[in-house]
């Protein structure tokens, strides 16, 4: 049973230890806000069914002096799920009350193992090659932009981002967004427009190296490998543009997110997305 265990005044740091971790869950319940619940490496065995969610404790974590630091004073913490934080236990070798001091800016890649598996991690940034492959293919979009086959492609982005953690909302979001910048189209750039040019930093051929990494390697023009790529760029590369998503209270705002941090655009997709939400619910 998880128990929740106070910082006690009287530790003065003898035998503090330090961690490393995930964090799983960022949205605490009343009365522990500005927590957020972490399955530490060497602590917590990363199978959930040894040891499930529930189980876990939930952080507390260190503010800057820039925060007022009384109750109610300030602001609260944006780390978001899936971020790698370190920290220490405030009991030391107990282990039992650990306290986040920060966060590490991480690109996370396939090992040779998972690359070959159809199983990501339970926790944090999902490599779930089997949550692509389920996305149906349907071939380039022609030139007439078919509604119905526009509708198909937004049902499959819904579904891929919902089955890799995202709320309604916030895939709606980022469906509406890419259909209102290439019209889900794999060419020209791919569905996010991403430039097309021969140098080593640009996105597109981010791209074409992020396909190289399977064996065998799949194709980037494939709907379901772009798809893959954008849930890449905003838990790695983007991922400030994936926390403001995230930080979103409307549809509308995440929209406006997903267009600035992202895609790097001013159009505006609130509508679309709202469509693609409403297709969710129906």
């Amino acid at each position: 049973m998880n128990v929740l265990r106070p910082i006690q005044k009287e530790y003065y740091g003898d035998d503090n230890r330090w961690f490393l971790g995930y964090v799983i869950n960022s949205a605490p319940p009343a009365g522990l806000e500005g927590r957020v619940k972490v399955r530490i490496i060497g602590v917590h065995n990363p199978e959930t069914g040894e040891i499930p969610e529930a189980d876990l404790p939930w952080a507390q974590v260190l503010i800057p002096t820039t925060e007022g630091g009384s109750s109610g004073i300030g602001r609260i913490p944006q780390l978001t799920k899936g971020a790698f934080v370190f920290g220490i236990f405030m009991d030391g070798v107990a282990s039992q009350i650990p306290l986040v001091l920060g966060s590490l800016p991480h690109t996370e890649m396939p090992s040779s193992i998972q690359k070959n598996k159809t199983t990501g991690f339970s926790d944090g940034f999902q490599y779930n090659q089997s949550r692509v492959q389920n996305v149906i293919i349907s071939p380039l979009l022609d030139d007439e932009k078919a509604e119905a086959e526009i509708g198909l492609r937004r049902q499959q982005s819904m579904k891929f981002f919902i089955d890799n953690g995202y709320e309604a909302i916030y895939a709606a979001a980022i469906t509406g967004a890419l259909q209102k910048t290439n019209s889900f189209k794999t060419d020209g750039g791919g569905i996010a427009k991403w430039d097309i040019n021969a140098s080593v930093g640009s996105r597109y051929v981010g791209l074409l190296r992020f396909a190289q990494q399977y064996q065998p390697t799949i194709d980037p023009q494939l709907y379901s490998t772009q798809l893959q790529y954008v849930l890449f760029e905003l838990r790695t590369r983007f991922n400030l543009a994936n926390s403001k998503i995230l930080s979103a209270n409307n549809i509308k705002d995440a929209s406006k997110a997903v267009n600035s941090f992202y895609l790097q655009s001013t159009a505006k997709s609130d509508q679309l997305a709202q469509r693609a939400y409403e297709e969710v619910l129906t």
